[in-house]
Order: structure tokens, then C-alpha cells, then sequence
């Protein structure tokens, strides 16, 4: 009788530790998981300059667009596009692409998005041109 409530309890054990080796697998796991999320957002904040760059050459793609839309009065999207220099380089490295989104009498365009790049960094802007 002794016997068999001996080897009841080592089973017991064994489930027990079964269990906290499995629960830290686990914890172990997603502990590298947060690690690995953490240093790629630290990676990505330690970039400010780049990112900045980035943000400041979409601006100047829609700032360029602006320009030729109202102030040189260039109707269509896809013309005004072409004279704000093409490929959008700038002097710092960085350059911007403007995406027009074409209305259907193609007078003026719906909306554009500038995304701007440098480096590993991309920022885009849009703007929605609404009738009131």
C-alpha cells in the first residue's frame, strides 16, 4: 500500500516540473520576442536625422506642387509633376516622388502624396483637394 502512494506522489512531481519547464520556455520566449521589438524600435528612434530629412523632402514635394499648381497655374497633376525637377533630388541626399491622383476632366488633380526618402527613412504626406 505504501508503495503505491509512493510512486502516485513522484508522478505528481514529475508533472510539476513538467509544467515549469514548459511555463519557462515560455516566458523565456516572449522575453527575446520584447527584446528583439525593443532594439529595432531603438534602431529606428536613434535615426531622428534621417527621419527628419526624410519628412523635410516630402514637404518639399509638396511644396513644389503647390507652387506649380497656383502660383505658375500649371492645370494638369501629371504636368506639374514634371516641372518640379523630375526625380526630386535635393543637395542633402535626400529626394521625393509625387504620386497625382488625376480628377476625370484631368484639369486638376484630386490629390497627390510627396513620400520623401533618405537613407533607410520614408515619410510620406498627402493632400485632398475637396470641392466646396
Amino acid at each position: 500500500m505504501t508503495e503505491i502512494k509512493k510512486r502516485g506522489r513522484r508522478k505528481e512531481g514529475q508533472v510539476m516540473f513538467l509544467t515549469v519547464v514548459v511555463l519557462g520556455a515560455i516566458i523565456a520566449s516572449v522575453t527575446t520576442i520584447a527584446g528583439l521589438l525593443m532594439s529595432y524600435q531603438i534602431k529606428r528612434s536613434a535615426d531622428i536625422a534621417s527621419s527628419q530629412k526624410a519628412i523635410f523632402a516630402a514637404d518639399a514635394g509638396v511644396e513644389c506642387m503647390m507652387y506649380q499648381l497656383f502660383s505658375v497655374g500649371v492645370a494638369g497633376g501629371q504636368e506639374a509633376k514634371g516641372a518640379c525637377g523630375g526625380d526630386g533630388a535635393l543637395s542633402n541626399g535626400a529626394y521625393f516622388e509625387i504620386l497625382v491622383e488625376p480628377n476625370k476632366e484631368k484639369t486638376f488633380p484630386n490629390s497627390f502624396i510627396s513620400t520623401g526618402y533618405y537613407g533607410s527613412s520614408v515619410r510620406s504626406m498627402q493632400i485632398k483637394f475637396i470641392k466646396v
